[in-house]
């Protein structure tokens, strides 16, 4: 069985050392959850019908957003911290499910262009790229282990969160004692008026569906990281492309000692840089798609994650002080935590290599192939030097920088907070 595994994560019996390789066997968890979230039909342009599961996903994200809402003002009504915090907490993460859910629907055509410029690249590679074989799969096999460790540490949060309720129903049964009361516990702080949610059958409504509503979450986050990695490395990978392209470009090219050799370079050098052009296009298209979907969710990642973080954390350090062990806050905080850190790395890594772009120009003998080449090549560097499209105004860069930032707030912001009097 672990054996099984471990050639199932190295792809050990997958052979891309030679023909054509289907992109989306390659990466087969990616293409497949793009098949359920119904953005993988290339013939259909049109947004996916409202019956299907990202129907479901909105709905219950949409109803566990308006209690944790109800409660949230229930707690600034009372003055009870604890309680708004947390249900703040919950709200803003079902929020951000409504966010993925949206730009889902919305932006299917630039999910279109990403799976037909994959798919355009591996037939490049396989063709007449076939010398970037070895290191571009190298790249891709590194892609395909990075979203397993991704779909995985996501998938365990949530069920670590929903264990930990059972865990704790079970406590609470265990050590039950009607003298001192108390009411069963649930995932999310609920609360209606008139509703008592710690009574038969509220409670176990309100149970289960919120342990639904975490599992949904999580299955929707995973599509969205997942498909988020791929992308970002895929832009990565075409940038390769276009480095190795440049280190080719003034192979075999020496100064011409006849006109016949002088037409010669010239058309060769011509029809090179004319396919680096392309690439450098397709790999701007790509992102530019990439930024459509994700710039809104990374924006909302980058105001509120900061938040989510410090109030997780308060609730866990209030609830320590009354002698209690928040551990779904905690696997909560956690996840926020590393989650937030992806993207911002993965951003950073992609301004990086498209940066690299510009090295690689200057480090091939330009100079040898006349002035033919050198406006190309200017305008190659100066858009390479450019920020990643994924600016707007009033938010910072999506960079570790900004995520150290952002930490570091929660973290001041934590410390108000458990020194306020309130």
């Amino acid at each position: 069985m672990w054996q099984k595994l471990k050639d199932f994560y190295n792809k050990t019996h997958t052979d891309f050392s030679k023909g054509y390789v289907d992109p989306y066997e390659f990466h087969k968890t990616f293409y497949q959850i793009m098949v359920n979230f119904k953005v993988a039909d290339l013939s259909n342009e049109n947004p996916p019908s409202y019956f299907n599961q990202n129907a479901i996903i909105f709905m219950t994200g949409f109803i566990a957003k308006i209690l944790c809402i109800i409660s949230f003002y229930h707690g600034l009504m009372t003055f009870n911290l604890r309680l708004a915090t947390e249900a703040g907490t919950y709200a803003i993460v079902m929020a951000y499910a409504l966010l993925i859910s949206s730009c889902t629907r919305r932006n299917v055509p630039q999910y279109h262009n990403f799976l037909r410029a994959m798919k355009e690249d591996f037939q490049f590679i396989c063709t007449s790229g076939e010398k970037y074989r070895v290191p571009y799969f190298s790249n891709q096999l590194l892609t395909w282990k990075i979203c397993i460790f991704a779909c995985i540490f996501t998938a365990s949060i949530a069920v670590g969160m929903v264990s930990f309720a059972f865990l704790s129903l079970f406590y609470f049964l265990a050590t039950y004692n009607e003298e001192i009361g108390g009411s069963r516990p649930l995932l999310f702080p609920f609360w209606l008026p008139n509703v008592d949610f710690g009574e038969t059958p509220v409670y176990e409504i309100a149970f289960m569906f919120s342990n639904i509503c975490a599992l949904l979450y999580a299955y929707n986050y995973i599509f969205m990281i997942q498909t988020q990695i791929v992308w970002i490395r895929q832009i990565t990978s075409k940038v390769d492309i276009v480095i190795w392209s440049i280190q080719d470009l003034l192979v075999d090219i020496h100064p011409a000692r006849s006109e016949e050799e002088s037409v010669y370079f010239s058309y060769l050098i011509k029809a090179r840089m004319r396919d680096i052009l392309l690439h450098h296009q397709s790999m701007y298209s790509l992102m530019e798609d990439y930024a459509v979907v994700y710039k809104k969710m990374l924006m909302f990642e980058q105001k509120c994650c900061g938040s989510v973080v410090c109030l997780t954390a308060y609730c866990i350090a209030e609830a320590f002080d009354a002698g209690e062990f928040q551990a779904i806050l905690l696997l909560l905080c956690i996840g926020t935590t590393v989650l937030h850190f992806v993207p911002c790395y993965f951003c950073t890594f992609l301004a990086v290599k498209v940066s690299s772009v510009c090295d690689a120009c200057w480090n091939i003998p330009f100079w040898k192939a006349g002035p033919v080449i050198r406006p190309y090549m200017v305008l190659i560097m100066q858009r390479s030097l450019r920020h990643l499209p994924l600016q707007a105004a009033g938010f910072e860069d999506i960079s570790i920088e900004t995520f150290s930032k952002k930490m570091t707030n929660a973290y001041s912001l934590f410390n108000m907070l458990r020194q306020a009097n309130i």
